[in-house]
């Protein structure tokens, strides 16, 4: 199912938490809405899940209107942030639960087989306290997929998870929904989740998209000083265009600096370590730009450097 959104508006009170937003999911797309902490991505999710009523706009799934539509009659399945299972229910009954309208030997095959699938057969009989965060990822997962969605809507379901779990965790929701081509909305404000899961990205901020496109347009042309300086991992260094010799703000990725030679020159302030090369701040006329590095540099030293590529922004 294609998920499609029409200038859709949501206020508390006066202030705009999402303001004429559009964009359009293709079916079996894994879409990714990305933004800082309060950009209201959050809001955006809930409102094409029902959860929230919107002010204007049209929500549109399968090219039927579901603007209006309570949450059980979208055909959606939402992933929370805190997986939102029922404490005092087994995890057998946790997975039940979305699908009750089912009789009971159907019912138990679905169950079996997604658990099964999801690596927490043997957790059945446990309570959500007895199971690690990753086992309770994995059962938030699970319940969604009991119902055999169209649209899956995932609000930073991998948070609370550590490194290893997270990357774990990011195949197996990917395998996922390749596997049963499942349209995807998932919400983060981690650049790396996103770049590692996206068919395609919405850069969201303060209630607005500044920018729609796969991982690859976005990280090599962004649209402007904000999504330069947000997405990539480091973002690009913002500089003033001025200090080599052109108008307006520019941006430079750490990979297009070339270290040790060139006709620029700056001050190194500080040095990262990232496990095959480095990440050197360096001084340069007043302002700062990042470079990686096979060798670690020494504070305080003078180095040359050239660029071999630079971005234009407004």
């Amino acid at each position: 199912m294609s998920v499609e959104i029409e200038r859709l508006s949501k206020k508390y009170g006066s202030n705009y938490a999402i303001r004429e937003v559009s964009l359009k999911v293709e079916k079996g797309e894994f879409f990714i809405i990305l933004g800082p902490s309060g950009s209201g991505k959050t809001t955006f999710l809930r409102c094409i899940a029902g959860l929230e009523k919107v002010d204007s706009g049209k929500i549109l799934i399968d090219n039927k209107d579901v603007t209006n539509l309570p949450p059980g009659k979208r055909d959606i399945a939402m992933v929370f942030q805190n997986f939102a299972l029922y404490p005092n229910k087994t995890v057998y009954e946790n997975l039940s639960m979305p699908i009750e309208r089912f009789d009971k030997s159907e019912r138990e095959n679905i169950i079996i087989e997604v658990s099964k699938r999801l690596g927490i057969y043997e957790l059945l009989d446990r309570y959500p306290s007895e199971l690690s965060g990753g086992q309770q990822q994995r059962v938030g997962l699970a319940r969604a997929l009991v119902r055999k969605p169209k649209v899956f809507l995932m609000d930073e379901p991998l948070s609370n998870l550590d490194a290893p779990q997270r990357m774990s965790a990011r195949r197996l929701i990917k395998e996922i929904q390749i596997e049963n081509s499942i349209t995807t909305l998932y919400v983060t404000h981690d650049q790396t989740e996103a770049m590692a899961l996206a068919d395609k990205i919405a850069i969201i901020d303060k209630g607005q998209i500044i920018q729609i496109g796969s991982p690859e347009e976005i990280y090599q042309n962004p649209v402007n000083s904000f999504v330069a300086s947000f997405f990539g991992n480091p973002p690009m260094s913002i500089m003033d265009g001025k200090v080599i010799g052109l108008e307006g703000k520019i941006g430079i990725r750490a990979e297009d600096v070339i270290l040790g030679e060139g006709r620029y020159k700056g001050v190194v302030k500080d040095v990262e370590f990232w496990g095959d090369r480095y990440l050197i701040y360096i001084s340069f006329n007043d302002q700062e730009i990042r470079a990686f590095s096979k060798n670690k540099l020494k504070i305080n030293q003078e180095i040359k450097f050239n660029l071999i590529s630079i971005k234009r922004l407004e």
